[in-house]
């Protein structure tokens, strides 16, 4: 239907097609739903951290997952925002991204995802954050690259050496450059050099050059009270790459590949391709404005799993575990270990104000706490005492003219950050449970 080109549905998180703003056209919402049911679109729920097609959206309705993404490529696309307005994602992903063990950082890389094989959507600014994100996970990477230790490599030059043999001598060469000039001192050699200086770093440090730029034109990043800390790390990495060359073509680009002896290459490889082919290999686009993104995905409730999870190991270092594998396929957000307790993130702002809805989540939590295999990694006995447990849940963090009136909920406990205390003092009892508790660890907003 030509009329529905570059057509949006415009959606939040959890909401229907029930008169989605942003269709455009007059066209009524009947009409609109009938055409959307003749495209024989599958919207299914996706599996557990694998890609979502369509944003997750399952029964005519979003899910967890924001961002952009098309339904029928260049004529109809879908734009899920979140529910909670002016949530800070910028500030979020600094925190996952202080993240430096393994473990946590493959179950941060499959948080997001971008296609940029496909058309690139119009949007806005608020989904415009999409690249600072993109390159704050690409320093990230970077950091851990350096600390481990650059990767080396044979690479082969070709030299007019003075006075000298290195390698092997290029016959052909040495004659039409040297004893046809009467250059009687120079000979012209072959050799491999042991390097850090090989296509891979070459092509990390051409994103890195990218990377640098992008920042410098991010408003949205310089208001953050962390940009100077980011632009000390950026410094700091420049000098890393200092030694290394940024002469790569892109066509080289394509053919890189990672090293089982340097595992964390392969995502830092991936991630800087992302960068280069956003831009288009080019610095000057790379300096410009944006008005579009390419289609992409960012999953809610695993990013405020790492957000809570950055939250609990800087109060209480080397006591918190992360997505303790169960039996069955199953696995706990959080243990721990000193106080003996199971806590789940639940990414459900309504137990802002009720549990309404809270006995699914009180089944699911009781089934970890007891998974024997989950209790081992407690420490406890196989017959040992009830666990207690915690619902950890999202809320949008106050600003000081709201704190007076979140005062009068009682029943509610709210914390920036975790204190040093201990957990179970910081949190609310849910009354109809035995040893069920709840407690608020919100998101951070943007301050306009």
């Amino acid at each position: 239907m030509s009329d529905n080109l570059k057509d949006i549905i415009r959606l939040q998180e959890h909401q229907p097609f029930v008169n989605p703003k942003g269709w455009g056209n007059g066209r009524d919402y009947s009409s609109r739903m009938e055409y959307l049911v003749g495209l024989g679109l599958k919207f299914e729920e996706p599996d557990f951290l694998k890609e979502p097609k369509y944003l997750g959206i399952c029964n005519w309705t979003a899910s967890y997952y924001i961002g952009a993404a098309w339904l029928v490529e260049k004529e109809l696309a879908v734009v899920v925002t979140p529910k909670m307005k002016n949530i800070d994602f910028v500030e979020m992903f600094l925190a996952a991204l202080k993240i430096d063990t393994q473990k946590e950082s493959n179950y941060f890389a499959k948080c997001y995802g971008i296609q940029f094989d496909e058309p690139p959507i119009e949007t806005n600014e608020e989904l415009n954050q999409l690249t600072p994100l993109l390159v704050l996970h690409f320093l990230s990477l970077l950091e851990r690259l350096v600390k481990r230790g650059l990767k080396k490599g044979y690479v082969l030059h070709e030299e007019n050496l003075k006075a000298k043999v290195k390698g092997r001598i290029l016959f052909g060469k040495h004659l039409k450059t040297n004893v046809f000039q009467q250059q009687a001192d120079r000979i012209y050699c072959q050799y491999q050099e042991y390097t850090e200086d090989i296509p891979e770093n070459r092509l990390l440090k051409k994103a890195l050059l990218f990377s640098e730029r992008i920042l410098d034109r991010c408003d949205s990043l310089k208001r953050q009270s962390q940009y100077p800390d980011v632009q000390l790390r950026l410094n700091r990495l420049k000098a890393s790459f200092s030694h290394i060359s940024d002469d790569i073509e892109p066509y080289q680009v394509q053919k890189l590949s990672s090293n089982k002896l340097f595992k964390g290459y392969k995502e830092a490889i991936k991630v800087a391709k992302m960068i280069l082919r956003r831009f288009d290999y080019s610095i000057r686009e790379a300096a410009s404005e944006q008005r579009s993104t390419p289609p992409f995905w960012i999953d809610m409730a695993r990013l405020y799993e790492m957000w809570v999870w950055g939250k609990l190991t800087a109060a209480y270092p080397e006591q918190i575990e992360f997505q303790v594998q169960g039996h069955c396929k199953t696995a706990v957000d959080f243990i721990k270990k000193d106080e003996k307790i199971i806590l789940d993130a639940k990414y459900k702002p309504r137990y802002e104000d009720s549990n309404r809805g809270i006995l699914d989540d009180i089944r699911e939590i009781s089934g970890y706490a007891r998974d024997r295999r989950i209790l081992k990694q407690l420490g406890g006995d196989k017959e040992q005492n009830e666990i207690k447990c915690v619902i950890v849940y999202p809320e949008p963090e106050k600003l000081k003219s709201d704190e007076d009136d979140k005062e009068a909920d009682s029943d509610c406990k709210v914390v920036k950050s975790f204190l040093r205390d201990t957990l179970l003092s910081q949190c609310s009892e849910i009354k109809w449970f035995r040893n069920f508790y709840k407690i608020s660890v919100p998101f951070p907003i943007r301050k306009n």
